[in-house]
C-alpha cells in the first residue's frame, strides 16, 4: 500500500510535498487540478477512503507544500516525474490514479512516463487545450475572468476568480482552507503553471500504445472545449468518453457518482 499512514512532508524528485494517506484497501492517488492543493478533494477523499488507501498531495509550490525558489518555471513533464517519484518513495504498490482538469494532464503524462506504476487511470475533465481545433476560443472564456479578479484583488484576486468560474454552481463548496492557499500560491498558478500546461499535449502514438487501462470523463454541465478535448484523448487512446453528473468540478458536489467511477478501475 504505502509506507505512510496520515500527513507528512515527502521529498521526492527534488522537491518536498504535502501528503496525506488515508484508509486502507487497494491504492488510489488523487493528482489535483488547479490551485494543486488536494484539500479540494477533500469529500471523495473520505468516500475512497471506506475502501482504498487514499494518497493526497499538494503538488509542488502549491498548498501546504513549500515554495521553492525556482517555482517560475515547470511543465507537466515535470510534475508527472513528481508522481512517479513520490510513488516510488512512498513504497506504493502500483495503483489507480485520478486526476481533473490540469491534474488529468498530469495523470495521463504520469501514465505515459511509468505506466507500470499503475492499474489505471481516471481522466475527469482533462483540460487539454493543445489539441483543440480553436484553442484561443477556450482561452477567450477565462481570460476576461482572471482580469477582472486580477483588477479587483490582484493576482490573488485573479486566481481565487477563476477556480470559482471554474466551479461554477459547486463554487459554495470549496473549502476555505483551500482557497486560502490557492490565494497565497496564485502567482504559481497564474505565473508559472497556467501557460505551460495549457501548451502541453500528448502524441496520439503514445496514447494508442498505452499499457494502463483509461477512463475518460466529461461533465454533464462543462464547456464544449473539455467535451472536445476529452473525446480527443478516448479517440486516440481506442476508448470510449463517458459523461458523469456535475460541472468541471464535479468532485465537489457530486463525489459519490466519482468514487463509482474509480471504484469501476479495480
Amino acid at each position: 500500500m504505502s509506507t505512510l499512514d496520515g500527513a507528512a512532508l515527502v521529498e521526492a524528485n527534488g522537491a518536498a510535498f504535502h501528503v496525506d494517506v488515508t484508509g486502507a484497501g487497494t491504492p488510489v492517488l488523487l493528482v489535483p487540478g488547479a490551485g494543486g492543493d488536494a484539500r479540494q478533494y477533500g469529500e471523495l477523499a473520505r468516500l475512497l477512503a471506506e475502501t482504498h488507501t487514499v494518497i493526497a498531495y499538494d503538488r509542488r509550490n502549491n498548498g501546504r507544500s513549500p515554495l521553492r525558489p525556482d517555482w517560475a518555471q515547470t511543465s507537466v513533464d515535470q510534475h508527472a516525474g513528481d508522481v512517479a517519484a513520490l510513488l516510488e518513495t512512498l513504497g506504493t504498490e502500483p495503483c489507480v490514479v485520478f486526476g481533473n482538469s490540469t491534474g488529468a494532464l498530469i495523470a495521463l503524462a504520469a501514465a505515459l512516463k511509468a505506466p507500470g506504476r499503475f492499474t489505471g487511470a481516471v481522466l475527469h475533465e482533462p483540460a487539454l487545450l493543445g489539441v483543440l481545433a480553436h484553442p484561443d476560443d477556450a482561452m477567450a472564456t477565462v481570460q476576461p475572468v482572471i482580469a477582472a479578479g486580477v483588477e479587483a484583488g490582484g493576482l490573488a484576486g485573479g486566481a481565487e476568480a477563476f477556480v470559482q468560474f471554474a466551479a461554477a454552481d459547486a463554487a459554495a463548496q470549496l473549502p476555505p482552507d483551500f482557497l486560502d492557499g490557492l490565494r497565497t500560491n496564485a502567482r504559481v498558478l497564474l505565473e508559472a503553471e497556467f501557460g505551460a500546461f495549457s501548451s502541453w499535449r500528448p502524441e496520439p502514438g503514445a496514447l494508442s500504445g498505452m499499457s494502463v487501462p483509461l477512463a475518460v470523463l466529461s461533465a454533464e454541465q462543462t464547456a464544449p472545449f473539455f467535451v472536445e478535448a476529452a473525446e480527443w484523448i478516448a479517440s486516440s487512446a481506442g476508448t470510449a468518453r463517458r459523461t458523469v453528473p456535475g460541472g468541471h468540478m464535479g468532485f465537489l458536489n457530486h463525489p459519490r457518482e466519482l468514487a463509482k467511477e474509480i471504484d469501476a478501475m479495480f
